[in-house]
């Protein structure tokens, strides 16, 4: 017998044996919609390792239940409701059996236009089929211990190659267990979560080792029955609104911001300044908000300890009442504060760990002593060696209340621990008696160590209290990897986020790192990923920005194009320019993403193009913002080599200019006589109409020798000589914006002097032509100069009228 339950425009056809099939319904669909041709199971049940797949499925009398059998003879009851646009099924009872989880699908299905990892949806274009988790417990993808299924697609990254016939199978931006859509091989997609039985005691993969201890736990969220999805289809258009509609019905995390659901708000994917204020601070740092016309000021690193989340004592000398002045202080100039954590990563200054350990420091293993021990042995005895033998960063273990560091382990019986180091971390060396329990503790390259599952619940709730007390809007959940230690894989990560999230009472923007599960995704605002440090802003992950933007639109989740650095001038780098930053905001207004533009306060106060730099922040948002920008220059926005610049003329209205600007002309003084000046003559192509010079020039130091400089620096281009009578220091610039005034700055672009040069700017022709430069260079050895040259095209208008 087939079962059919129709919700809306999703048909599920299920037969005697419990298999699946899903396809659009006819009636409510537009024809040639797709379908599945594959019959997937409804529910997998894993025991000891091997999954088995529903024998027998039956409807029960006068219900909507399936009753589903299995071949070693487990029963379970999954029930069924209807919903307006929505079907959900749940684990009502289980049994004749104890599972060790539960699979729901894989539901295979032929759509694999678009695949949504984290959200759970995949379409075509124009139909989508979508899997939501209704709790916690209910994890988004597959057990990391099982071996994947034949039919589904390779892991893909940037860079790999195609499959033998040419086709990239995944862009997935993570790995497969946990994702809720995944490709098949065959061009298709499949959806999947699943739920654990989390009362027992087990050994498995987690995280990066290939084995951990997973201590057991009790409550509703530990048990299999209770796990329940929500299946849909309808039209891609109408996704949002069908997710939406699940979260009200379902009571899942529905989070509003300025008064819209957060995946929908405009507010959502606002852009950010992140700089390190203190209670002294905090009234400059809000005035750089609001000149880039930002309404929210984020503190990248606020604690001293991670565990406690004690505040640092040099930025708020008044701890958490400080930071509550600062957050006073902001809303009173309508802006709001952030700061950022690194979730459940402890570090060895917390009290958690030293003097006295806290026993509910996450294990990765544990054994027991051998043999007893005093304080001064350097060797341990123990009776299990494989948890001290993973790779970590650090070899630390807690017996008792002390912390011990080792080097190695003896390769055979008796199992010893060598190298012993005794009292680490500020603990005190004791004897411990034969038979006391040795923890190995997770840690990682951070320095760090991690708390369990019951600890883990005490640092959300100090989270949530802080922010709640210090009226804290934005929050950052930094390395959630780490709640992966736990070994309660996804539910570790959801459950201390949703902890915080039910706490909170109050609109809060958040984002969260590398780990996207299903449920987390209803909970976050967005993510911002994209770090600036090392790289030049044009190269700093350019192409890893790009791929996120792609993982964004399939996922729908409002974009962001990540953190940007404004600098001071160092060693390695020249301190950020206009230009600089208006390729930034080209892009976000291109991709319509928000971003977050990171300064160190003393670079605010340092850079004298601060103002400049945050005015274009202010234009380029506020156009972005409002949907000034049509759809054909919001394409050519996001051309990763491409320049603009956008220049009010009027409220809510812009000039947006294409820029050509050059790659640095060099010249390079060679040996020469004594007096004689240096110079070079340059090609240079504009594809622009003809228009009068702007170039920037910079002097750059040879050899360091800064103090060498450059005197009477002359441009000669159409028949004109343009002399500047005035010398620019190694270091220092000289720029021309088309007119005869030259500005000298500082290398941090601070305003030295202004000088006229001879004659006006010269006449740049439409196409090609020689720019020649001389200039007397002084200094042993020379210094040598780099002028990039500006070139405008004929303005755009953009309006949000």
């Amino acid at each position: 017998m087939t079962y059919h339950i129709r919700a809306d425009q999703l048909v599920l056809e299920i037969n005697e044996r419990g298999e699946v099939r899903l396809q659009a319904d006819k009636v409510g669909a537009s024809d040639g919609l797709p379908m599945t041709m594959y019959a997937s199971p409804l529910l997998q049940l894993v025991q000891d390792g091997e999954i088995q797949a529903p024998a027998v499925c039956e409807q029960e009398d006068r219900t909507e239940a399936l009753m589903l059998t299995y071949p070693n003879g487990t029963k379970i009851k999954v029930g069924v409701v209807v919903r307006d646009g929505y079907a959900l099924l749940e684990v009502l009872t289980i049994e004749s059996g104890s599972p060790d989880a539960v699979i729901w699908g894989p539901f295979r299905t032929c759509i694999g236009g678009s695949i949504g990892e984290s959200v759970g949806v995949v379409h075509d274009g124009r139909f989508a089929i979508g899997l939501q988790v209704l709790n916690a417990k209910t994890v988004g993808g597959w057990p990391l211990e099982l071996e994947r299924l034949a039919y589904m697609a390779p892991s893909y990254s940037e860079g790999d190659a195609p499959d033998p016939n040419g086709r990239r199978v995944s862009d997935n931006k993570f790995e497969y267990p946990v994702c809720t859509a995944w490709p098949t091989v065959d061009g298709g997609s499949a959806l999947q979560a699943y739920a654990r039985d989390r009362t027992k005691r087990s050994v498995r993969k987690a995280w990066n080792v290939p084995a951990t201890e997973v201590l057991p736990f009790e409550g509703e969220d530990a048990v299999i029955v209770g796990s329940g999805i929500a299946l849909f289809g309808c039209p891609v258009e109408e996704v949002l609104e069908t997710i939406e509609q699940i979260e009200l019905g379902e009571d899942l995390p529905h989070p509003i911001i300025e008064g819209q659901w957060g995946k929908t708000s405009p507010a959502a994917n606002q852009s950010y300044l992140i700089t390190a204020f203190t209670e002294e601070t905090i009234g400059k740092a809000v005035q750089y908000a609001k000149l880039a016309g930002l309404s929210y000021v984020y503190h990248p690193d606020p604690f001293e300890q991670w565990g406690h989340f004690k505040l640092k004592r040099g930025s708020f000398p008044r701890g958490d009442e400080g930071l509550r002045l600062c957050s006073e202080a902001a809303r009173a100039e309508g802006v709001s504060l952030g700061i950022h954590t690194l979730s459940n990563f402890t570090t060895l200054n917390d009290s958690y760990v030293t003097p006295v350990p806290d026993v509910r420091l996450q294990p990765l293993g544990t054994a027991a002593l051998a043999e007893e021990a005093d304080e001064r042995d350097d060797s341990l005895t123990i009776d299990e060696p494989w948890p001290f033998t993973v790779a970590l960063y650090r070899k630390t273990a807690r017996i008792g209340s002390e912390l011990v560091e080792y080097d190695t382990v003896s390769e055979t019986k008796p199992w010893r621990l060598l190298g012993v180091k005794r009292g680490m971390h500020g603990t005190a060396a004791s004897k411990h008696d034969k038979g006391e329990k040795v923890a190995r503790l997770w840690d990682h390259p951070y320095d760090v160590v991690f708390p369990d599952l019951e600890l883990q619940d005490v640092y959300a709730d100090r989270l949530a209290e802080l922010m709640n007390e210090a009226d804290i809007r934005q929050v950052s959940f930094d390395g959630l990897e780490g709640l992966y230690a736990t070994g309660q894989d996804d539910y570790g990560v959801v459950q201390f986020v949703e902890r915080q999230y039910r706490r909170w009472g109050r609109e809060v923007i958040n984002d969260a790192s590398i780990v996207v599960p299903n449920y987390l995704w209803h909970m976050a605002t967005r993510f911002n990923w994209g770090e600036p440090w090392g790289a030049e802003t044009r190269e700093g992950q350019l192409e890893w920005r790009l791929s996120n933007q792609r993982y964004f639109e399939r996922n729908f989740i409002p974009p962001m194009l990540g953190w940007f650095l404004v600098r001071s001038s160092s060693d390695r780098f020249e301190s950020t320019a206009l230009d600089e930053i208006e390729w930034v905001l080209s892009k976000a207004a291109g991709f319509g993403a928000g971003f977050a533009l990171v300064a160190d306060y003393e670079v605010l106060k340092r850079n004298g193009n601060i103002e400049a730099l945050l005015a274009a922040v202010r234009e380029w948002e506020t156009a972005r913002r409002l949907g000034a920008f049509s759809a054909e220059q919001r394409e050519r926005l996001v051309e990763p080599k491409g320049d603009w610049h956008l220049e009010p003329v009027g409220p809510q209205r812009w000039h947006l200019y294409p820029v050509q600007a050059t790659k640095p002309l060099v010249c390079t003084p060679a040996e020469q006589q004594p007096g004689q000046p240096g110079g070079s003559d340059w090609a240079l192509f504009n594809k622009y109409a003809e228009q009068p010079l702007r170039f920037t020039m910079r002097v750059r130091p040879s050899y360091g020798n800064e103090d060498a400089a450059v005197q009477r620096p002359t441009f000669y281009t159409d028949g004109v000589y343009m002399t500047f009578d005035t010398e620019i220091a190694a270091n220092q610039y000289l720029e021309c914006d088309g007119t005869r005034t030259g500005r000298v700055y500082d290398s941090n672009r601070n305003l030295l002097h202004v000088v006229e040069a001879s004659a006006e700017a010269p006449t740049v022709r439409h196409g090609g032509q020689t720019l020649s430069f001389s200039a007397k260079f002084t200094g042993d050895p020379k210094p040598d100069v780099a002028v990039k040259v500006w070139l405008y095209g004929d303005p755009e208008t953009v309006s949000a009228d």
